[in-house]
């Protein structure tokens, strides 16, 4: 991090106190203070609750100058637009305002009967990922189609299988804009695209999950091992 950027935080953290006066819990989320840079961003605090593998963390990002809140859900990380500012007494009252509501947010699914977006979907009535084994290749099935997870840019994790030992995973992804399902996997991190589960419908996406799914988590284990 540049010199510049290291002295704003500096003066910017003389002048308040509110990183120091953050509740240790917050719906089943533990406090974490961090206060260091890694690389282009300095982290202030995250909340994590290891148990269901998510957590919040919020930093200042040197790119954009701006002030971010990135969420973690299994091994998917992205970022809270509502948080975004480039002024750190926004970023403070909005923290104050919002991370609650966020935290509990972060711990719910997607409602597949209340989100219009994703309620003529029918993910809840789709038969086939009941009959997914819990366990596949030393993956867990972590998110499924009766609970996804909604992301960012219009798209939903309707289904993962994570190996958080090794840190890869598959994911299957609804986009409600291109209205198309795809698949990326993570091998220790690493995002992959995969063009396996690349479908137009569920029947599609049924077909290539049958054809794909435990010979595609048996490379991605091959290959993190």
């Amino acid at each position: 991090m540049k010199t510049k950027f290291k002295e704003r935080i500096d003066a910017e953290l003389s002048t308040t106190n509110f990183f120091e006066t953050l509740p240790t819990e917050i719906s089943g989320y533990t406090l974490k203070k961090i206060m260091a840079e890694d690389g282009d961003k300095f982290f202030y605090f995250s909340y994590e609750n290891e148990k269901i593998h998510r957590s919040l963390a919020a930093y200042f990002h040197e790119e954009t100058s701006e002030y971010k809140v990135r969420v973690k859900v299994g091994l998917t990380e992205f970022c809270l637009t509502k948080f975004f500012t480039n002024k750190l007494e926004n970023f403070t009252k909005i923290l104050d305002a919002e991370i609650k509501s966020a935290l509990e947010n972060l711990s719910m699914p997607a409602d597949t009967k209340t989100d219009l977006l994703i309620a003529d979907k029918n993910f809840d009535a789709w038969e086939y990922p009941k009959t997914l084994p819990k366990k596949i290749e030393g993956f867990e099935l972590f998110i499924t189609p009766e609970n996804p997870v909604k992301i960012t840019n219009g798209s939903y994790i309707i289904l993962n299988y994570s190996n958080f030992e090794t840190n890869s995973d598959l994911t299957i992804y609804y986009n409600v804009y291109t209205e198309n399902f795809s698949g990326e996997s993570k091998i220790k991190l690493v995002p992959n695209v995969s063009y396996l589960f690349d479908a137009a419908n569920l029947k599609e996406l049924e077909t290539n999950l049958k054809k794909n799914l435990e010979q595609e988590l048996y490379n991605i284990k091959k290959f993190s091992d």
